[in-house]
């Protein structure tokens, strides 16, 4: 039991008297006896009651005022917790005859404080059966909100792309195993979902609504290739092909493959599922494709786009007009002369003068294994023998943020502004025809079209408003999750260096040999090789 005070009133004037706690209770504190004499407006002698306080062991007593006291009532002093979710009291004794409370009073004094749901009437109970003073009380409780989940997405094929080539023995890379494909048959489940489960409001002690936490609500989606069970909750391959996930969406290609090459006598390519050529691809012609891109032979000065991996058997001789663009992985023999962008890794024997930003990480190994002039981007780390050249060629290393999905980002803001204000013309231009009609006007016939056609667009506006807000939203999170990122050179980083990494950047001023460049709060630190 904690220990508590009361008064007494006798013929002298009024006496502070002071219990001792029980069985391991809390001793009740000065401050809080002052509190209560200054409620009432008795006066004391703080410094007495303090020494009245200090240690004692049993009942003491203090004559605190010669003044008369008049009656007082019991009393109850409640304050709410944070949020209003609960409601705690601290109850004190009557004094010279003063009157009880209630079960009625102390219920009607919660009330007119607000309080108006989870008032503890057991909590209550005890306290008038027990009625321990300066104990606290929690004398009304919220009801927490039930909490929903997220949906749920479960692929039933491979969705981790990041498996890259071998390393043979005499330090080549071996291109001939590059299976990097989700293989996937007809009639197979790609997919299944767990739909999200709502939750259930609560209520705080105020009587308002408490919120649940909002759940994250996602749908399989169809696309070509594929069929959704009659619940929506499978998703299953029409065809023998591959699986590619882009935004939580499944994607199924089969391949287009060209024997020879890409050149005048097959013009520009462009497909909706993966490519495959046997041959070159010759300078200035064009290939694009949703899935994957394969090229046995050597790629010039051409435009290769793929929603997913690219690999280059031989590289790409850009001609400082060749371009490489991966949603996923990029895999080449050697890059020269490019602009080359991979959402995923880049893996290559060597890069010269070229132009090349990975969302990944970007290894430069095998025989030659070097890096040499132009600007290379990574959004974990760069893995390299060699760095620069003995003649300070200049050579821009970035690594630490990822570079695609800034540019994504950027892209997609531009978009926003581009639809808004389209969106705004538009509802002005609704907003106008309405008030004619309303006004009961005849509007001539292309008027009419024009109300229907706008009307029409400014729904896809906003539907494609609600796709570019989530996107945001997703490209924030993981660029706020980005690591720090590293430079990593097995042999030698040269003079003619700029190494920027997590945006500190350095410049090599003398050849550096077996090294990691990390950042170190505001200092780039050069550390063993890893």
């Amino acid at each position: 039991m904690n220990g508590f005070f009361r008064l007494d009133v006798r013929k002298d004037g009024a006496y502070l008297i002071v219990y001792p706690p029980t069985d391991g209770g809390q001793p009740c504190q000065p401050s809080e006896v002052l509190q209560y004499l200054d409620t009432y407006q008795i006066p004391y002698d703080k410094i007495a009651i303090y020494n009245l306080m200090k240690t004692f062991n049993e009942k003491k007593e203090l004559r605190i005022t010669t003044s008369s006291v008049s009656r007082l009532d019991e009393t109850l002093v409640f304050e709410f917790t944070d949020n209003f979710m609960s409601v705690t009291g601290r109850f004190y004794p009557e004094v010279e005859g003063g009157k009880k409370l209630s079960k009625e009073d102390i219920i009607w004094l919660l009330n007119h404080k607000g309080v108006k749901f989870g008032i503890k009437e057991d909590t209550i109970d005890d306290f008038l059966e027990h009625r321990m003073y300066c104990t606290t009380y929690i004398l009304a409780e919220a009801q927490l909100p039930v909490e929903g989940s997220d949906a749920q997405i479960t692929y039933h094929f491979n969705t981790d792309l990041t498996k890259k080539p071998k390393m043979n023995e005499d330090g080549s890379v071996d291109f001939h195993q590059l299976d990097n494909l989700s293989k996937v048959t007809k009639d197979q489940i790609l997919a299944t979902l767990k739909p999200a489960v709502y939750g259930k409001p609560g209520t705080d002690v105020l009587g308002r609504q408490i919120a649940p936490k909002k759940v994250n609500v996602i749908f399989l989606k169809q696309s070509k290739n594929t069929r959704l069970s009659s619940d929506g909750l499978e998703l299953v391959c029409n065809v023998n092909g591959h699986a590619v996930v882009t935004d939580r969406q499944i994607f199924v290609f089969d391949t287009y493959e060209i024997p020879g090459n890409v050149d005048v006598a097959t013009g520009d390519v462009e497909y909706n599922g993966s490519v495959k050529i046997s041959g070159n691809v010759n300078s200035g012609y064009k290939v694009h494709a949703e899935g994957d891109i394969i090229v046995d032979g050597i790629v010039e000065g051409a435009e290769i786009i793929a929603g997913g991996q690219i690999v280059l058997k031989r590289g790409i001789q850009g001609m400082n007009k060749g371009v490489l663009k991966a949603g996923g992985n990029i895999v080449a023999k050697f890059i020269e002369s490019a602009e080359v962008v991979a959402g995923g890794f880049i893996q290559t024997e060597s890069i010269m003068h070229s132009k090349v930003q990975s969302g990944a990480e970007i290894i430069v190994k095998g025989k030659k294994g070097f890096i040499t002039g132009g600007v290379i981007k990574a959004s974990k780390y760069i893995d390299a023998k060699t760095a620069g050249s003995v003649m300070g060629t200049q050579t821009i290393i970035e690594v630490g943020e990822n570079m695609v999905l800034v540019e994504e980002e950027r892209e997609l803001l531009s978009e926003k502004r581009s639809i808004r204000e389209n969106l705004d013309k538009s509802e002005k231009i609704i907003f106008y025809l309405s008030k004619k009609i309303k006004d009961r006007e005849q509007l001539p016939p292309e008027r009419i079209v024009q109300f229907q056609q706008l009307s029409v667009s400014i729904n896809e506006y906003k539907k494609r408003l609600n796709e570019i807000e989530e996107r945001l939203g997703e490209i924030d999170s993981m660029l706020s999750n980005a690591s720090k990122g590293y430079v990593n050179v097995d042999d030698v980083i040269y003079p003619g260096c700029k190494v920027t990494v997590a945006s500190v950047t350095t410049y090599i001023k003398a050849e550096t040999k077996h090294c990691c460049l990390v950042r170190d709060g505001a200092d780039i630190r050069v550390t063993a090789y890893k």
